[in-house]
């Protein structure tokens, strides 16, 4: 069975920093610059670790994660509540709450971000990354139009006019489907429908021509029709700019359709990642089975929906070994002694006892 048989059966800156943050950029040699013809390249990831709390009492909430994403490539950044997936997220953008603190490598094409200076890294954040928030109604400025909020990037960090600037926030409008663009250059975000601020927020998170676009939960709020239309612009425009994508969802049946690699996170470390075929096809994690056991299917209706014992531990709790185990219908003692090693190549996983393993 294939992937896609599955699936079928912010507070804003001040102008005044922002275009300080811009002129400082472009003297720092930390701040990555783009030419025209440069060629757009994807993340790579390299033992990625979030920490809060000092001394005795610190812990970590995500652990040595290791990922990489191409250029027109989606990664599915899949878990449970809690697993880690937006505070990933956080620590790609350098956006980690209060007390959090982050080490290990984030490679966007040649440039380090995690060595970049506070003003190189603002200019990042501004001009090769772009973010999709889970609620735009409070992503969203109420007090600005959508016109101010889409042109604000693209004049500080592009050095356009604020005429330029407009004009190209009209044409991202028209290019994400709002309906006479021009009209509701003017409008606020309480003057959109649902669909339609989300429309409104990609046109934002493109307005610089990304390297990167961070989708959190980008349709949790949306109908199945509406979430069908933000998915296939947001898979048309990566197609047109060649970004690279990070999908993250509770949704394991939109990253069958949509996603071409999938990593799951379970308490804040990948417990299997590996190309969407074979990942749908065979997967090896007992926690992932169990993800994949709990999608809702058109055949066998009146069976019950499986579902997982208990819940996630707390960050301050994480077990020693495997942090799934207490959860696990195939835990034995060796389970609890150490975290299992990496088995497998390209479609790799941690765990003793995975699904389909010969005893």
């Amino acid at each position: 069975m294939t992937a896609k048989a599955l699936h079928r059966s912010h507070i804003p800156l001040r102008e005044t920093d922002m275009r300080s943050d811009r002129v400082q950029s472009l003297n720092d040699p930390q701040s990555p610059q783009r030419s025209g013809s440069e060629q757009v390249t994807g993340l790579r990831v390299n033992d990625l670790t979030v920490t809060f709390g000092r001394g005795r009492k610190a812990f970590n909430v995500i652990e040595s994660l290791n990922f990489e994403v191409a250029a027109g490539e989606t990664l599915g950044l899949v878990g449970e509540s809690g697993s880690g997936k937006s505070m990933t997220a956080a620590a790609l953008m350098g956006w980690l709450p209060w007390g959090g603190r982050s080490s290990g490598s984030v490679q966007l094409g040649d440039t380090e971000i995690t060595r970049l200076s506070k003003t190189a890294l603002r200019a990042t954040r501004g001009r090769e990354v772009g973010m999709i928030f889970q609620n735009p109604l409070s992503s969203l400025n109420p007090s600005l139009t959508v016109a101010q909020q889409i042109a604000e990037p693209y004049r500080l960090y592009c050095g356009a006019t604020a005429p330029a600037a407009r004009s190209h926030a009209r044409q991202l409008l028209q290019e994400v489907g709002v309906p006479d663009a021009e009209r509701r250059l003017d409008d606020y975000p309480h003057q959109f429908s649902g669909g339609m601020r989300q429309r409104v927020m990609i046109a934002m998170a493109l307005a610089c021509s990304p390297r990167l676009l961070i989708a959190d939960e980008p349709t949790t709020a949306l109908d199945v029709i509406n979430q069908a239309k933000i998915l296939r612009l947001i898979q048309r425009l990566q197609k047109e700019h060649g970004m690279a994508v990070i999908f993250i969802t509770h949704d394991l049946s939109l990253v069958a359709e949509y996603a071409q690699k999938v990593m799951v996170l379970y308490a804040g470390k990948t417990v299997e990642q590996g190309p969407a075929e074979d990942f749908f096809c065979s997967p090896r994690h007992p926690y992932s089975q169990a993800l994949l056991h709990a999608i809702p299917r058109l055949v066998n209706m009146e069976e019950r929906l499986s579902d997982i014992d208990g819940l996630p531990p707390r960050p301050q709790e994480f077990p020693v070994g495997c942090r799934f185990a207490p959860r696990c219908p195939a835990m034995t003692p060796e389970c609890l002694t150490a975290y299992p090693a990496q088995q497998g190549g390209a479609h790799y996983f941690y765990c003793i006892h995975p699904v389909g393993a010969v005893s």
